[in-house]
């Protein structure tokens, strides 16, 4: 459950670091069962530079837990809503991190976009230092007039050697997400975030959740960018926690509606 403070922190911020909130004895249990998926990918693809598995948590039992965590889950629901949904995970193992930087971007961008909330919350199991690839995020970005302000950040991501208003993009000013195995990383996928100086092992896990659809124009988002959120993994669907279930329940269902709008609303 989260305070009030941390609550106004997020609203104000994007971003909340929940400090140690997980035991060094659950993350050595976190970092086996998940060391195991990714090992399972290296025995397949053994000269695979990236590791990234998606879905992730749901693939291994020692590790669905995650998505109903009472330190997680509780705090998913007082800044989503009641009824919040699972829009699925990722687990990411750069082994030799061919490139160094992620550059600044939204993951939801566009001033429409910020009447839909989805939040993703980040589980580093190695250190993460300002230099040595910490998300880097720009505080209340998630927000107008910021986020629109910042539109030209997302005009030039992708491109070769981009600058932002002029600088490049490990100059530009920014909070430093910096984090210890056991902390939660909670942001806004409206904030502006990059990544500066990734190093090898650079390993995390992803938990992706948004606030139930109540319109057209939410259906029609949630597909354009998390289409596998209305495509649940079985071992969610047939799962014997109500939470889990509760956070996947009718999504299928929806899926078909879904996609017939994104027409209509991303043309």
């Amino acid at each position: 459950m989260l305070t009030q403070e941390q609550v106004n922190h997020f609203e104000t911020f994007g971003f909340l670091i929940l400090r140690q909130a997980f035991i060094p004895e659950e993350m050595e249990q976190i970092n086996a069962a998940a060391n195991e998926l990714w090992d399972g990918k290296r025995q397949r693809n053994p000269d695979a530079d990236d590791l990234g598995i998606a879905p992730f948590i749901e693939l291994s039992p020692a590790l669905a837990w995650l998505a109903e965590d009472d330190r997680l889950y509780p705090a998913m629901e007082q800044l989503l809503g009641s009824g919040f949904i699972w829009s699925g995970s990722e687990g990411q193992n750069s082994v030799i991190s061919p490139n160094p930087r992620h550059d600044w971007h939204a993951d939801r961008p566009g001033a429409r976009e910020l009447g839909y909330r989805r939040i993703k919350i980040m589980l580093y199991l190695s250190p993460m230092k300002k230099e040595e690839g910490a998300l880097r995020i720009i505080p209340g970005s998630h927000r107008d007039p910021l986020h629109t302000e910042l539109h030209p950040f997302q005009a030039v991501h992708g491109q070769k050697d981009p600058t932002f208003f002029g600088q490049d993009g490990a100059e530009v000013p920014c909070y430093a997400l910096e984090t210890q195995p056991g902390d939660a990383a909670v942001f806004s996928q409206s904030l502006f975030h990059g990544v500066y100086g990734k190093v090898p092992d650079r390993r995390y896990i992803a938990l992706k959740f948004a606030a139930r659809p109540t319109s057209d124009a939410h259906l029609a988002s949630l597909y354009c960018y998390s289409p596998y959120a209305f495509k649940p993994h079985e071992a969610f669907v047939k799962s014997d926690s109500r939470c889990i279930r509760g956070m996947v329940d009718g999504l299928v269902q929806l899926g078909e509606k879904a996609a017939g709008l994104v027409p209509e609303y991303y043309p």
